[in-house]
């Protein structure tokens, strides 16, 4: 049983790390090449291009992952009818965004230069390669083909890597040429993916399509969700603050992205895995064992990366990225409580009562923006971070609450809340210690490193874990 949760989500955290490589081993040239001001144009920009993608598949991703197992289902017209939807609508957002770039860089950047409205551009078109080649990874994935995806992403992430850095380093114009390089590559990549598996492309069906873009539609709002609310957060700090602020903001996030890949991989192991269970006497307590040791591990992981904040930004980034620190943790909650979300939701998935998502969604996205308004002009790229750790938080409770009343499971409620509890106290405490780098301070750190895993192993059932591993 959970030898292939553990399976499963150890290949798709390789995946991951690749896949999130681009940003980590861009952060510490970036960061060289570009001030703070120019790396938040970076990071909304990017944010614009993760909301035009969202557009793009619809969704789309969760209804092939439900139905590509249906035995009464032609995969071929399942994957050829998802193929030509996604390039017709990746054509259709890139000419819109194209001619509204310039409005979109004086909005969302404040700016209307060319290399910022070129930049945009660049980034939007992106989107339609983006959308053939998540097609194609969900279809890998679905497969079980994990040596050929981590392959193929490996190779995404060395020549996007490459030929970024190449290009920044030779022209002037570095925020058009880190679009440009990106651009390149997926566009590439995304016509040597179709011609690979031109095999499994079949006749698109437009009854079929309807059928999968209803699906897929129920996850759309959750995910525009997350990005939108991503994006609000920024125009608040912008707004406040300075586009310098919003690149702390994004090198935060980076660092982050360390404890994210795991929660990404376990979340993307964790979809089919509760599905197959659903209907097996065991598959109660195994909801429950994995929400637990979930919260457990994922805290100390959280804590261990808020406390050590400031010396992972000196090693991967400039000083002039350090005032980022106290936001690293939070916005670690942040990421925390979607992976908790996506458990939590496992009742939701089940009877495929995902619209519930949907309306949660619009419930916290008032309170999202609500905490942003309050606590970023008083605490700055801090208060964004919580805000949006506490938005998700509120997100987690509300979707548990829904999920109880369709698909009841007895998770260990009093437990998670402890060791979430715990988590949040360790941050809030990492945020005020100093940012400068001394030995008392670092002793300070591992003790409380020591403390919170003398805590997993009294309570945090460390051998219950370890017959999981040897099943």
């Amino acid at each position: 049983m959970s030898r292939r949760l553990l399976k499963d989500t150890a290949l798709y955290a390789l995946t991951g790390v690749a896949t999130k490589l681009i940003g980590a081993l861009l952060l510490p040239f970036i960061t060289r090449l570009l001030s703070p001001e120019l790396y938040g144009s970076v990071d909304l920009i990017s944010l614009v291009g993760l909301f035009a993608i969202e557009l793009v598949t619809l969704g789309s991703d969760f209804a092939l992952a439900l139905y590509f197992h249906e035995a009464t289902l032609d995969r071929r017209r399942l994957i050829g009818s998802l193929w030509l939807a996604r390039l017709l609508l990746g054509l259709l957002i890139a000419v819109i965004g194209h001619a509204l770039a310039p409005w979109l860089a004086v909005q969302l950047l404040e700016r209307s230069d060319p290399q910022t409205i070129l930049a945009l551009r660049l980034g939007l078109w992106g989107q339609l390669a983006n959308g053939i080649i998540g097609l194609w990874f969900t279809t890998l994935r679905q497969e079980s083909k994990a040596l050929r995806l981590f392959g193929l992403t490996v190779l995404r992430v060395a020549a996007t890597a490459l030929l970024t850095i190449g290009w920044m380093l030779q022209s002037s114009q570095r925020l058009s040429a880190y679009f440009g390089a990106m651009l390149v590559v997926d566009c590439l990549l995304a016509l040597g993916l179709t011609l690979l598996m031109q095999g499994q492309l079949g006749r698109p069906d437009w009854q079929l399509l309807q059928i999968l873009m209803r699906k897929g539609l129920g996850f759309l709002p959750r995910s525009i969700y997350f990005v939108a609310m991503t994006l609000i957060n920024r125009q608040i700090l912008l707004h406040f603050g300075s586009l310098e602020q919003i690149g702390h903001y994004a090198a935060a996030t980076k660092i982050s992205f360390i404890v994210w890949i795991v929660i990404s991989a376990a979340n993307q192991a964790w979809l089919p895995y509760s599905l197959s269970i659903a209907n097996t006497p065991t598959a109660n307590s195994s909801y429950r064992q994995y929400l637990t040791s979930y919260t457990m591990l994922m805290g100390a992981a959280t804590t261990g990366l808020a406390l050590f904040a400031p010396e992972l930004l000196r090693i991967l980034t400039t000083g002039d990225y350090l005032p980022a620190a106290p936001a690293v943790g939070w916005y670690a909650v942040n990421l925390m409580a979607i992976g908790l979300l996506t458990v939590v939701a496992t009742g939701l998935t089940i009877t495929k009562a995902t619209a519930v998502l949907g309306q949660t969604s619009l419930l916290t996205a008032i309170l999202n923006v609500g905490l942003a308004i309050v606590l970023v002009p008083w605490l700055g790229l801090v208060g964004a971070a919580i805000a949006a750790a506490g938005d998700q938080l509120i997100a987690a409770w509300l979707v548990y609450r829904a999920a109880q009343k369709r698909y009841p499971i007895d998770f260990d409620v009093k437990a998670v809340v402890a060791w979430l509890g715990l988590t949040i106290v360790c941050v809030a405490l990492a945020s005020w210690l100093p940012l400068a780098f001394s030995w008392p301070l670092i002793g300070l750190k591992l003790a409380i490193i020591g403390l919170w895993l003398g805590c997993c192993w009294r309570w945090g059932q460390p051998n219950m874990l370890l017959r999981l591993l040897r099943k």
